[in-house]
């Protein structure tokens, strides 16, 4: 009996020493917890070789994939009646930027490369699962075009910059309105001369910056209130203001508020969110950016997103101050921008412009071993969601290289020509024309139903959830609207057509990139781990499954050790295991927000956005909340998708207080369609509320 009984005490003992060692290991990643920063994905080069319809976008289902979920939700008794609203001091909330979070979660950013004005979006825990009040005496806001020059002063309570910038007239308060004379840092006399000055300087025709209709797309970094981006607009320029969030107490909201393409975002550690040769024109005034850091790493940031020839126009002490330290920054900037080949163009009072080389002939020609090198032939220059900056020139391809230029043509034009770079997607100059058109009927439908609710110039800032190619922006061009468009991350190589169309945009991931699930997804996607898993009771034993993972393939010790040193919270993982495998139907990942302030938008147009969310397992609910966060109020919301989901969506207007007036349709079917659609178009109640 003693014999027998030993090989089961020692069994019991092993357990005993494993699950004391599971249980260590959680101690210490409890220790060392916090959030796992998001990893990158690179852009796939092969648009249609991972079964994305090149024009359509997103992937092709087989039907049926998500209706059985949402006829589920469809009878769920838990769809809220109401959703509660947050408390006042939460009415300017934007949650991935939210810089109080970064100290509750006792995260460490480098704050001498921004990484504090970087996202940090918050784990579900801490998510606000509530609507986002406006300030108290909110007003509609004043209409385009009134609204570039005069706010109401209620909507953005911040009156410290009309003190600050009292002598550059950035802003004037009036009243019960803030006032903006146009004026800059370094256009005290307006930005309407400046942009003048600046055409002048490089000697285009008639004085006009757009350069017949070549210079169109512009980034302005560091751009205050966005005056010079509004000023171009009278040009047919279209900036892309960018700021970081509260260095200038809500400079974005301002720009926001007076309807001004801009957005929020800063030159830290990672790229900007946009593709490779986008702006024609890079803009800093006075932006108080340190170039120099990191091998120029800045710089080579602005080099990637400009097009060949791509002009550089930087107003700024160093380049006009004759004292020792500006000298000295104006000769180390000069030199760098030398070493990358780009050459002055012009040279004029406080202004210096830059032009980026339009081949690689210069490259070939520097010293062996010179400082910054050309990037790997294994870099994506494209891909830009979470991927870090790198201190390395991308060189052109040979076709781009041969043509020396950026190969569009001027606007209006270039908006329905199809770009050479549709040939990536195999995309056809046929197809072009043909998404075009269906896009110009499809808002033509839109504007329809909306006509008898709609007043003159209700809309100007407008978000397109799922761009696409561009098409539902370039149809709007006769309306006095801007729009966002917003590329998926598993599409975002396609945010490059829009900006070789003249238009705008940034690459967003509507669901929260979980490194955690991704990786137990990819695990579990594995036919022998899915079966041994399949047959295997959630309850009975995590030292089991521990057990099993080793012997298949040894993943999750190395999943453990991987994220004990990147900090990542044990019952978070052990969390995500059991979340998906035991719940795997209701497992939902937090949808990630929008860069942007509360009541920015007066239009979302969601384009079969929601069937994509739910596929990657984010709640259709979080969406909403974070849709209505950014929706301003008495704005509307266009959502276009398969019968069953608008079903579900239209449960929440009243819990959403979207129930002002709605309407859904049965649209025409075209070749845009993926299959059976209907088209909800809502709009959100102005009323004040109570909040929680």
């Amino acid at each position: 009996m003693k014999h027998k009984s030993e090989p089961a005490h020692v069994t019991k003992l092993v357990k005993y020493v494993l699950v004391g060692l599971v249980v260590f290991l959680g101690l210490i990643c409890l220790y060392c917890g916090s959030l796992l920063a998001p990893g990158s994905r690179r852009a796939d080069d092969d648009a249609t070789a991972d079964g994305v319809d090149p024009v359509l976008g997103g992937y092709v289902h087989e039907d049926g994939d998500f209706d059985d979920l949402f006829e589920d939700q469809e009878h769920n008794p838990e769809v809220p009646k109401s959703i509660p609203v947050c408390d006042m001091r939460f009415s300017e909330l934007i949650p991935c930027l939210d810089r109080n979070l970064i100290y509750q979660l006792k995260l460490k950013p480098n704050l001498a490369l921004m990484e504090h004005y970087e996202r940090h979006c918050p784990p579900p825990e801490r998510r606000y699962n509530c609507l986002i009040p406006p300030p108290i005496g909110y007003k509609i806001p004043i209409r385009w075009p009134a609204s570039r020059d005069e706010v109401w002063k209620v909507n953005i309570p911040h009156t410290h910059l009309a003190s600050e910038k009292s002598d550059q007239n950035w802003m004037v308060v009036n009243g019960d309105k803030i006032n903006f004379p146009g004026g800059g840092t370094h256009f005290h006399n307006g930005a309407d001369k400046y942009i003048i000055a600046l055409a002048r300087m490089l000697k285009f025709p008639d004085d006009k910056l757009n350069n017949g209709g070549n210079i169109r797309n512009v980034l302005d970094v560091g751009c205050g209130v966005a005056s010079f981006g509004a000023y171009l607009l009278p040009h047919d320029i279209m900036a892309m203001s960018l700021a970081p969030n509260d260095v200038h107490e809500n400079q974005i909201q301002f720009a926001l508020e007076r309807g001004i393409p801009s957005t929020l975002g800063v030159l830290g550690t990672k790229r900007l969110p946009y593709p490779s040769r986008s702006f024609e024109m890079a803009h800093c005034s006075r932006c108080r950016i340190d170039w120099l850091q990191r091998d120029g790493i800045l710089l080579l940031e602005l080099d990637r997103l400009l097009r060949p020839g791509g002009y550089f126009v930087y107003s700024s002490p160093e380049a006009y101050a004759r004292d020792a330290v500006n000298r000295r920054i104006w000769n180390a900037t000069s030199d760098l921008l030398k070493r990358m080949c780009w050459r002055v163009v012009s040279k004029k009072d406080q202004t210096v412009i830059w032009a980026k080389p339009t081949s690689n002939s210069c490259f070939a020609k520097r010293d062996p071993g010179t400082i910054p090198p050309l990037c790997s032939s294994d870099d994506d220059p494209d891909a830009s969601w979470n991927v870090f900056m790198k201190a390395c020139i991308t060189p052109y391809s040979g076709k781009v290289h041969r043509q020396k230029g950026s190969g569009l043509v001027p606007w209006p034009q270039r908006l329905t020509t199809a770009p050479s770079r549709l040939e990536e997607f195999g995309i056809s100059a046929e197809e072009f024309q043909e998404d075009t058109s269906i896009w110009y009927f499809r808002v033509f439908e839109y504007w329809k139903q909306m006509k008898s609710v709609v007043e003159k110039d209700s809309f100007r800032n407008v978000m397109d959830m799922n761009s696409n190619l561009g098409g539902f922006a370039a149809a709007l061009k006769d309306k006095d609207v801007w729009v966002m468009n917003v590329a998926p991350v598993n599409a975002s190589a396609k945010l490059k057509i829009i900006y070789d169309r003249g238009l705008i945009g940034t690459v967003h991931d509507w669901y929260a990139f979980d490194p955690t699930s991704a990786a137990l997804d990819t695990f579990f996607s594995s036919s022998i781990a899915f079966d041994i898993f399949m047959h295997i009771l959630c309850p009975e034993s995590f030292l089991l499954m521990i057990l099993i993972l080793a012997q298949e393939c040894n993943f999750f010790f190395k999943f453990i050790c991987k994220n004990l040193v990147s900090g990542l919270r044990f019952r978070s993982l052990l969390f995500h295991f059991t979340q998906w495998k035991c719940h795997k139907s209701t497992y939902q990942r937090m949808c990630e927000s929008f860069s942007t302030y509360p009541r920015t938008y007066d239009l979302l147009h969601a384009w079969q956005v929601f069937s994509e969310i739910e596929e990657h397992g984010c709640s259709s609910e979080d969406l909403l909340i974070e849709m209505d966060r950014i929706l301003r109020p008495d704005g509307f919301v266009i959502i276009r998708d398969k019968p069953s989901i608008i079903n579900y969506i239209q449960k929440f207007l009243i819990a959403l207080r979207w129930d002002g007036w709605s309407i859904e349709v049965e649209p025409r079917i075209d070749v845009l369609s993926a299959s059976d659609e209907r088209v909800l178009i809502a709009r959100k109640k102005w009323e004040e509320v109570s909040t929680i």
